[in-house]
This record gives C-alpha cells, structure tokens and sequence, in this order.
C-alpha cells in the first residue's frame, strides 16, 4: 500500500511475522482513522508502530492523538515525523501525508495549554498531575499541558497530603499553589541539637589492665634495625692498653731504681744523700701501680661495653624517647682517680 511507505522503516529489525502484524494493524487503524473514529484507531496504530515504524502511520497517530484531545504528545509525534530525512522516490501521497501533518501540528500548537505548580519544597516530596509523577526539577516551571480538568496534588513523609484540581482552556496558562502541612499524627524522630558533642563511644571491658596487657593489646610498631655502636668500647680498650703498657714502664723504671739503691743501701738502709732517690722510686712505683690499675679497668670496661654493644631494635618513637637497656646494660659510667678507679653501671 503506498500509504504505508516509510522511506526509513527497520526492516532489518523485525521478523517477516512482525511486519506481517504490523501492516494489519496500520491498514485497520488507518482505515479508522479516514473514518474519523481517532477513539479506536489509536490503540491499533499504536501497537503497529511498536512493532514497525512507518512514517506515514507515525503522522496518523499524531493527528489522531490531537484529535482525542492528547496535544502534547500528539505534538511531540508530530515533531518527530517531520523531522525524518524524506526520501527522494517517495510517492505522491507521502509528501500529501506529511503535508497534512505539518498543517495538523501547526493548528495544535496554539491550543496547547500551561500548568505550573508551585509548592515549598521539603525532603523527599513528590509531586503528582493526573497520577504521574513530576519531576522535582519540573516544579515551579510551565509545563505544556493538555486542556481539559487536570488533579495536581503533592505528599511528603511526616506532612498531610495537598491536592487541587484545575481545569484549563485551550491555551490558556494557569499556576496552582499546594501547601503541605505537617500530619499532627505522624512519628517524628528526635533530631539532636547541631552543637550538641557526640558521646564518646564506650570501651570494652579490658580484664587485665596491667601495662604489659596494654602493650600486647597494641598493634606492634615498624622496627628498625640499627648497628651496634662499639666507639666506647674500643676508646675504653685503647686507653686501657696505653695504660697497661704505661704501667710496664713505669714498673721497669721502679725495678731499675731499687736495683741501683740496693747497691748503695745496704740492709735496705740509706744515707740522707740517696733519701731523693728512694722517694723518686716509690713514686715511680706508686704511678705503675695506678697505670696497671687504670689499664685493667679501661680493658675490662671495654670488653664489657664490645660485647653488651650488639644490634638492637627500636620503634619509631626511639628518636622521642629516652634511650632504652641495650642488653641489660645501660649508662656505663667510669670514675678515676689518683688512688682507684671505679667501673659503675646500671642494670
């Protein structure tokens, strides 16, 4: 049928069953609507158009739909038709048919009426014409709206339900105010204060609150490994050696002298002229006494300190905090003197 041509029809995505039902019900409700019977043609062009697009039905359903009073949407199909690429074979009564369309769409526009709904907006709102819902950007806006009675009505959690009903000329352009009010029975949730302060979560029982239970509860910090220190020990070992040897020389001075006394004092007695001389021998003897003293402490200590000196392991707080038993050695403090020395350490 030559009215049914289409120029841009989805042939490729429809079965020859499809297409079949659809040129059925285009011819049926084509045939309605030469017939001025909009009423029953609509819903047989509708469902053709669902399963096979064809212009020339697409145009029909619009005019029919501005026919039965649905301008809008009418309009919108309209729209869409005209603005379809027309092929350049297409026959006489297509171009007759768009023709028609574009006069029908032209005559339509004119008559399209204007609604906006004004209401103050609150949380989760939702707003209603004729039981669709109104997109909430939509609010406060003219929307096209068909003439006739329309219901407007708007609800929200915890208000009372508002609603209107208008009725709108062919175009004429209406705005309807709705007020929501809140439900004297609805639940209302206490809302904490804004500069109330949050309570602090309460802590679980802890069994043992010994320090050692909070240091195993905590989670265990990086380490890092650090090499062992051993300048105290080898400054400790140098003077230590220096003094052994110190007091060898100074003993074998000692030993010189009283061999040289010996031989002028004899039974260990001397004259007023080598008294200078023994006094300078026991000095020499006390100093090698006090360098073998200060030599062994400086080589004990520095044993001490080379083998107490090993690697250890601190946490990221070691830089912060005091410094820790390296060992179960700490603070190794050395104290000398003309007579004695004194190795002292904490453990």
């Amino acid at each position: 049928m030559a009215q049914l041509y289409t120029g841009s029809a989805r042939a490729e995505d429809a079965s020859a069953a499809e297409t079949a039902a659809a040129r059925a019900l285009a011819v049926d409700g084509l045939k309605l609507a030469q017939a001025n019977n909009c009423a029953e043609a609509v819903p047989k062009l509708e469902r053709a158009e669902k399963l096979y697009h064809s212009a020339v039905v697409a145009s029909r359903l619009g005019e029919c739909y501005v026919s039965v009073g649905r301008l809008v949407e009418g309009t919108e199909v309209l729209r869409k038709v005209l603005r379809e690429p027309q092929p350049a074979d297409a026959p006489a009564s297509f171009a007759k048919a768009m023709e028609r369309a574009q006069r029908v769409l032209d005559s339509a526009k004119p008559r399209i009426a204007g609604l906006t709904v004004k209401v103050a907006a609150v949380t989760d709102m939702r707003v209603k014409i004729d039981g669709n819902v109104l997109q909430s950007a939509l609010v406060d806006t003219e929307m096209p709206t068909d003439p006739g009675e329309h219901t407007v009505e708007v609800s929200a959690p915890g208000f009372l339900k508002s609603g209107s009903r208008i009725t709108l000329a062919e175009g004429e352009k209406k705005s309807v105010t709705l007020t929501l009010t809140r439900d004297p029975n609805a639940v209302i949730a206490p809302v904490a204060p804004v500069d109330a302060v949050a309570p602090r979560p309460t802590a679980a029982p802890v069994a043992n609150d010994s320090a050692p239970a909070r240091e195993a509860a905590a989670p265990p910090a990086p380490v890092v490994k650090r090499e062992p220190n051993r300048t105290p020990a080898y400054v400790s070992l140098g003077i230590g050696a220096a003094a052994v040897a110190a007091g060898g020389v100074l003993g074998l001075m000692t030993m010189q002298e009283h061999k040289d006394l010996q031989g002028r004092c004899p039974n260990d007695v001397c004259g007023p002229t080598e008294q200078g001389d023994l006094d300078a021998a026991k000095r020499l003897g006390n100093f090698s006494t006090i360098a073998f003293g200060v030599g062994g402490a400086g080589l004990v200590l520095g044993t001490v300190l080379f083998f107490t000196a090993g690697s250890h392991e601190v946490d990221d707080h070691a830089q912060a905090a005091p410094k820790r038993k390296l060992a179960g050695l700490s603070d190794p403090r050395i104290a000398l003197g003309p007579t004695h020395i004194q190795l002292a350490a904490d453990f």
